[in-house]
């Protein structure tokens, strides 16, 4: 038998030890939840589920998972849909509904600079669709300065729902998720995305210190080139 001085130290052994491993996760999101995998809290992403859909948690390879109606879907997707890294499908790019892109579900900054302002370096980069992923890395390769917070940083460092491979669009792309699933879309997709009535960067460099970027205001595309130290919003996208 133990006396009463052995059980209260076991006690507060076993609570430190469990303390150690009980931090929270971190980079989470409104409707976030977390779940013990036996080492760690691990963060549960809360999914963007399109208009008329309700996501439900489901216990998908051993693993809780927001779904809509079943575990990780290999396809076919269709515009407005959830993508294979749980983001909102906003481009497929052949007819068997297997390869796109799609948005992450929500910003990852609404007042990011673009990047590479007065280091004199011209970055003119592609604007059509599949260009963003190119683009993003050229932005970073040329860009290491002081300010880590840049869009392309941002967008390239996103990681949900256990996918890493973001990248910031380039201006096609962004343009193509205003007309499918921002304000500009047909009903009942329009402004699936969530998006604020504001300006959003694209990694469509435009020479020495400016870039392209798009108003989402009203529905209306609007791609000005600003400086790149205007401060913007951010929506990471990636291709499957």
């Amino acid at each position: 038998m133990i006396g009463m001085k052995q059980a209260i130290l076991i006690t507060l052994l076993a609570f430190s030890t469990v303390s150690l491993n009980t931090a929270k996760a971190t980079n989470h999101e409104v409707g976030d939840m977390q779940y013990w995998d036996g080492v760690q809290w691990t963060r549960i992403p809360v999914i963007k589920a399109p208009k008329g859909s309700t996501p439900t948690l489901a216990l998908c390879e051993g693993v809780p998972t927001w779904v809509l109606n079943k575990c990780l879907s290999k396809g076919p997707y269709q515009i407005g849909g959830l993508g294979p890294a749980r983001g909102i499908v906003f481009y497929l790019s052949d007819s068997s509904g297997l390869h796109g892109l799609e948005a992450a579900p929500v910003d990852q900054s609404s007042k990011s600079q673009w990047g590479c302002y007065g280091t004199n370096i011209s970055i003119t980069s592609g604007t059509a669709i599949g260009s963003g992923a190119a683009n993003t890395a050229k932005i970073i390769t040329h860009c290491k300065h002081s300010d880590a917070e840049f869009a392309a940083a941002l967008a390239k460092e996103y990681v949900f729902h256990g996918f890493s491979d973001w990248y910031l669009p380039s201006l096609d792309e962004l343009n193509e998720m205003l007309s499918t699933i921002g304000p500009g879309a047909s009903a009942p997709l329009t402004d699936l995305g969530g998006f604020a009535n504001a300006h959003y960067w694209s990694s469509t460099g435009d020479g020495y210190s400016n870039a392209r970027g798009s108003s989402f205001s009203n529905g209306t595309v609007y791609s000005p080139s600003y400086t790149t130290n205007t401060t913007m919003f951010v929506r990471a996208i990636r291709s499957f």
